[in-house]
């Protein structure tokens, strides 16, 4: 996440704003969004009202829990855009009409190219080896989990962090968000992660978790 108008306004630390853009869902960002504002407002008050306006207002749609299963940023364009320079317009700065013919040339090609199977979509999540290899070391620790059924879902409730234990208590504080500052938020709002899933594993693919892991990459 990057602010760049934020910098030298706001003497704390960025990390403040990542707390606030890792926000699982609209509830959660409303509610820490008036805390962080209430911390704030006399101590930074020209700040606070900037923020508010811009951030809070006019561009609000900035948190995890904004959409789910889409990308946290724009690499993969930043990605297509370089191989746009690097293999076809050259980085070269070209007129309009030769721009519209090589543009409609780059799009046929790039279309045989999927459709000869040349190149293709990826519409499911690489697991990787690493990844693999720490899903099974963390399947071997010694962390508690509670559960609870709803219908056709389960939901699955985890201490975050190097915590191993969990009881009814923390998973009550965080499904209320029984948090009444921003400094309670910090602590609470991130202390228990919950995997929700359906008990048909053939639609798995609906799997749910308010971890920074699964917000950014989808990795549960």
């Amino acid at each position: 996440m990057y602010f760049p108008s934020l910098y030298g306004l706001f003497p704390v630390s960025l990390g403040l704003f990542v707390l606030l853009q890792l926000a699982q869902s609209e509830r959660i960002f409303t509610k820490a969004s008036n805390l962080f504002l209430k911390k704030w407002a006399k101590k930074q008050s020209a700040f606070i009202e900037y923020f508010r306006s811009e951030w809070l207002t006019s561009h609000n749609g900035w948190y995890e829990g904004m959409l789910h299963f889409t990308p946290s940023t724009n690499n993969a364009l930043e990605a297509t855009n370089r191989v746009i320079k690097d293999e076809n317009t050259f980085r070269e700065r070209l007129p309009l009409s030769r721009f519209k013919v090589l543009a409609f040339e780059t799009v046929e090609k790039w279309s045989k190219s999927y459709e000869r199977g040349l190149k293709h979509y990826s519409d499911k999540q690489t697991i990787s080896l690493d990844l693999w290899t720490h899903g099974y070391q963390w399947a071997k620790s010694n962390k508690s989990i509670l559960s609870t059924e709803s219908g056709n879902l389960i939901e699955y409730y985890i201490p975050a962090g190097e915590a191993t234990e969990i009881t009814n208590v923390e998973v009550d504080i965080m499904k209320k968000m029984k948090w009444y500052s921003f400094d309670q938020y910090k602590i609470k709002a991130f202390s228990v992660w919950c995997i929700t899933l359906p008990k048909d594993k053939s639609i798995w693919s609906d799997i749910m978790c308010n971890c920074p892991a699964f917000l950014k990459k989808n990795y549960v």
